[in-house]
């Protein structure tokens, strides 16, 4: 099988759908001898966040010469990103060879009467043979969307377990409340496992302490009160936390507590970090400053609370100007709330179609906008968006008003921003 040939198969399996359980990749994973746990593994939750919090952790342990594997979804640009061994995507040819491996179990269980994996699980299970193929010292592994019947769910006992900051996302699938979306993504703890977590809303911490005194764990929870910002730009931040002054190059608020709760899960596990490899952390789409002329941002917020965590970074950084909005985003979101939070900020607005089988179609999103900013443009591009933004921070310029240009929401197109 050679890799077009793989990703025809994985086409055909994703057209079967999925089905929450964790039944199926089990099966799987004890036919292929469970190379789930042959690795360290520090297995992070959580609703926004969890890449940054990976991202930090990862720098953390390469710069001990650790050799680190991440498995990591969604993707910004190529379908192999998922699959990373410090840094580096896995090649086309591995992944042909490693589903070549699993294809004969997987009809195995079909010839059997077995419910079949889905294509996460399967993936999830490319990833795992693959961090022992390439003997890695350790697994940093991020849920897929919830928690207790994520495919990521079936490591006997992980080093750790993280919960990145936790809110309303996925609703069909993980609960209407905050609390039980928490319950659910507190599914990954286990008996004796180290828990630390972001620094949640109470409802939030309230769910994960409870959760945690049934697995005999005492949970460490990031305290805002501890962290001390002592300055943010564009270009990062410093901070103190317990004490210690620290550097990071990611922009916003919500960075600098996604590097503390990094910082708090390495100090529980071995009680040391090299501070420097928190400066170079690099983590595309998030509040990313994609050039300075014309100035433009662009940022995955996806969901509510990324949509809340953007409005208060411009808030910050960005009252005195002009704010182009460049905006697609999928249809099972709360795009309409999201919209009313983010809209009347701007004065104008580009919506587009991202490039995805759940996405919103721009001209639906105008609709939404319209109740916001009049001065709003459908695109059937990205380009053609971009085009146009930069067409209006020009118009700006020239009659002497600052601007800032802003694409946000789905993950799904905003890795083709260039600038």
């Amino acid at each position: 099988m050679d890799y077009t040939q793989a990703m025809e198969y994985m086409e055909w399996i994703g057209k079967r759908g999925s089905i929450l359980g964790l039944g199926p990749v089990k099966t799987l994973l004890e036919r292929l001898d469970n190379p789930q746990n042959e690795k360290k593994v520090i297995h992070v939750a959580g609703t926004n966040g969890k890449g940054s919090i990976c991202t930090f952790l990862e720098a953390m342990y390469r710069a001990e010469g650790k050799t680190v594997g991440r498995y990591i979804s969604p993707t910004l640009h190529t379908y192999l990103e998922r699959f990373q061994v410090n840094g580096i995507y896995m090649a086309e040819r591995e992944f042909a060879k490693l589903l070549t491996r699993i294809m004969p179990v997987v009809q195995g269980m079909e010839k059997e009467g077995l419910e079949l994996p889905t294509a996460f699980e399967i993936e999830t299970a490319v990833a795992f043979l693959y961090f022992v193929q390439q003997r890695v010292d350790l697994v940093i592994l991020e849920t897929g969307m919830g928690g207790r019947e994520d495919a990521t769910n079936v490591v006997a006992k992980p080093l750790c377990t993280v919960f990145a900051s936790i809110g309303m996302d996925h609703m069909q699938f993980l609960g209407d409340t905050v609390e039980q979306i928490a319950l659910e993504k507190a599914g990954i703890m286990r008996d004796n496992c180290p828990v630390v977590s972001y620094p949640n809303r109470p409802e939030v911490c309230e769910v994960l302490k409870q959760q945690s005194s049934l697995h005999n764990i005492n949970p460490l929870f990031v305290n805002m009160e501890e962290i001390e910002i002592l300055s943010e730009t564009l270009t990062g931040s410093r901070f103190c936390y317990k004490g210690e002054e620290y550097s990071i190059g990611l922009a916003g608020t919500y960075q600098i507590y996604n590097a503390a709760t990094a910082i708090a899960c390495k100090l529980l596990l071995d009680g040391k970090l090299e501070k420097a490899a928190l400066s170079r952390v690099h983590w595309e789409g998030r509040f990313e400053l994609v050039s300075e002329n014309p100035l433009f941002l662009k940022d995955g917020a996806h969901n509510m609370d990324g949509a809340e965590a953007l409005y208060k970074s411009l808030q910050k950084h960005f009252t005195n100007r002009k704010i182009i909005f460049i905006i697609g985003v999928l249809r099972d979101k709360e795009y309409e709330k999201m919209m009313e939070l983010l809209c009347p900020m701007a004065s104008c607005v580009c919506t587009l179609t991202p490039d995805s089988i759940r996405a919103l179609e721009a001209e639906k999103l105008q609709e939404a906008v319209r109740s916001y900013c009049q001065n709003v443009f459908c695109f059937d591009s990205v380009e053609g968006a971009v085009r146009k933004a930069k067409q209006v921070y020009g118009e700006y310029q020239l009659s002497g008003e600052r601007a800032v240009i802003v694409a946000w929401g789905s993950l799904s197109y905003i890795g083709q921003i260039q600038g």
